[in-house]
């Protein structure tokens, strides 16, 4: 198999361009992927102060809902170079199935290219304000990209998987890449490669590589995981498996890096994971939280 092309067939350069201009254009816009006039700290649209630490949204106020949360609030964690209006689409699609603003959150790190100790710092305040505000004993996280190892970053480091109910990994190099690699041995770490070192294909050469010590076990925890990849994903060409973790239940969609995330399958799939609803269930009603009756019937049918 050459470098110019990926397992498919498809021109792997070309993706891979595409994909490098996606990530400079983010960057030049402060990190936002469609340029919002929201600066990564800003914390006007969360209903505490973030002592201008993160960003982020999230809450009754900011969706215009009725108060309060019946379902296990979601927590959506962006990935490299790109911030919380990348979930824009997913609160919009959870809205019209009957979740309320308390149970829809998503966060935004300071730093567009955050390290892994960076995010789980952010993570654990964020997440314990979310718990907070909610009364709820545990939340589910889905996060895209680097925001994935950054979640199970902040699982293992803070030990925080009794407030995990599911996990949602998006195109997450949970084995590292071949990218990385070469970067990392190109001496390329800072900005938007500070993680090439840690995200490394060959972690396993050292017991002691965090990302070695992180995949000692995979899937630990009283936690439901699953995970996305894509087979049209440059990001993993020669390691297109990197995102699957052992004992998740690990789909594969014919899409991109950002396909994963976006496109209208992955929402399905986030939403029944996360919902335990069919997402497209007549009985789940615009704007209200759908309840049922014992036998499984909805409520009003």
């Amino acid at each position: 198999m050459s470098l110019g092309t990926s397992p498919r067939g498809w021109p792997f350069s070309r993706a891979l361009r595409s994909n490098l201009r996606g990530l400079r254009q983010a960057e030049r816009n402060g990190g936002c992927a469609v340029a919002c006039d929201h600066d990564r700290a800003d914390g006007d649209r969360l209903p505490w102060n973030t002592g201008q630490l993160y960003g982020g949204w999230g809450g009754h106020a900011h969706h215009g809902t009725e108060p309060g949360a019946e379902r296990t609030p979601v927590v959506f964690v962006h990935g490299n170079q790109r911030d919380a209006c990348d979930w824009a689409g997913h609160a919009e699609f959870f809205l019209q199935r009957g979740y309320r603003g308390d149970e829809l959150w998503a966060v935004n790190f300071r730093d567009g290219s955050p390290s892994h100790r960076e995010m789980a710092a952010t993570l654990d305040d964020f997440v314990c304000r979310v718990l907070d505000h909610t009364d709820a004993e545990q939340v589910s996280v889905v996060g895209h990209s680097l925001g994935v190892t950054g979640l199970r970053w902040w699982l293992a480091e803070y030990d925080r998987y009794d407030r995990v109910e599911t996990f949602v990994g998006l195109a997450g190099a949970n084995h590292g890449t071949e990218l990385c690699r070469w970067a990392d041995r190109a001496g390329l770490r800072g900005g938007t490669y500070k993680m090439t070192n840690f995200l490394r294909a060959d972690y396993d050469r050292d017991d002691d590589h965090p990302l070695a010590r992180l995949n000692r076990e995979e899937t630990p925890g009283e936690v439901d995981y699953y995970t996305i990849r894509g087979t049209e994903d440059p990001l993993f060409w020669g390691c297109p498996d990197s995102p699957a973790l052992d004992g998740a239940t690990n789909v594969a969609l014919t899409t991109d890096h950002d396909g994963v995330r976006t496109a209208v399958r992955a929402k399905e799939l986030v939403f029944e994971w996360l919902s335990g609803d069919h997402p497209h269930d007549l009985r789940i009603q615009v704007g209200r939280p759908q309840s049922h009756d014992p036998d499984g019937s909805a409520a009003g049918d």
